[in-house]
């Protein structure tokens, strides 16, 4: 079954690059491609907390404006895609992360991709978020491509874990559609504490266990409590292409959404990195 991907745009360089990272993560997998760009000009935002867009009569007009472009820019990408990629326009008068949970729900998302900067300057469109906005109210995994990220062959998956989360109820298929690949590995990294000891920490860590098993999976120890520290250091033994991390509010990987710690990891690193949400209701 083919992969249903999101693909945000503020037809900046750098969310060109991110879509073509994506074409090129994904070049021998069937996807379905949604070009998405959200957008509230600014003398709009007024008007539009008394009326609707029809009411005004603008709201039509910008949307039509930005199909214009996302057409164009479906064109420049589909030069570089595969067979095997199709695609959709998609604009809307809404915040990203807002609209992109919507589409979640109506498209079935298995996936957002995006860069991590936005067009701060445009003048008659804006991008309405940041990739940290998005990260926190995602519903499906996202997957941010730094502004310096180089799109080569993947090998080596790094993924920071504290064996909190349950597993089994993770949206897993991205990844696991990755490790499916032939030599690509997943080095799951665990900060040894007290609390693995407990029932619910064993439990989850045998059902990652389970789950990896068909896979090139090994589970690395480190007894560095700065989980970024830790990052870093195995970073550098190992030519690490991409970072998974689980938004979880009960782990320590929640505060790497919320601290600027998120800005060292992502936003000044070359590293693309998934987030993996929560199962629902946890």
């Amino acid at each position: 079954m083919g992969l249903r991907i999101a693909i945000p745009t503020d037809f900046s360089k750098n969310a060109y690059q991110a879509a073509h990272f994506a074409l090129d993560l994904f070049r021998d997998q069937e996807c379905t491609f949604y070009l998405t760009h959200t957008y509230t000009p600014a003398f709009y935002r007024a008007e539009y907390l008394l009326h609707s867009p029809g009411q005004i009569g603008l709201g039509d007009f910008y949307r039509e404006r930005v199909m214009k472009k996302l057409r164009k820019y479906e064109k420049q990408l589909r030069l570089k895609a595969s067979e095997s990629h199709d695609f959709f326009c998609h604009a809307a008068f809404n915040s990203l992360a807002e609209e992109l949970n919507e589409m979640g729900r109506k498209e079935t998302l298995d996936l957002v991709v995006m860069g991590t900067q936005g067009a701060t300057g445009a003048k008659e469109v804006i991008f309405g978020t940041h990739a940290v906005q998005v990260l926190h109210k995602a519903s499906c995994p996202v997957l941010v491509v730094p502004e310096e990220a180089e799109v080569s062959a993947l090998q080596h998956i790094l993924f920071p874990t504290d064996f909190t989360p349950n597993y089994e109820k993770l949206q897993l298929k991205v990844l696991l559609g990755m490790l499916g690949r032939p030599g690509i590995s997943l080095h799951v990294l665990h900060a040894f504490t007290e609390a693995d000891s407990e029932p619910e920490r064993l439990q989850s860590r045998r059902q990652l266990e389970k789950i990896l098993h068909p896979f090139r999976a090994e589970i690395i120890e480190t007894g560095e409590t700065d989980i970024v520290r830790a990052i870093n250091q195995y970073a550098r033994q190992v030519p690490v292409q991409l970072l998974v991390m689980v938004r979880n509010e009960h782990t320590f990987l929640e505060n790497l959404l919320v601290t600027p710690v998120i800005d060292l990891i992502g936003f000044h690193s070359k590293i693309p990195f998934m987030v993996l949400p929560p199962p629902a209701g946890e």
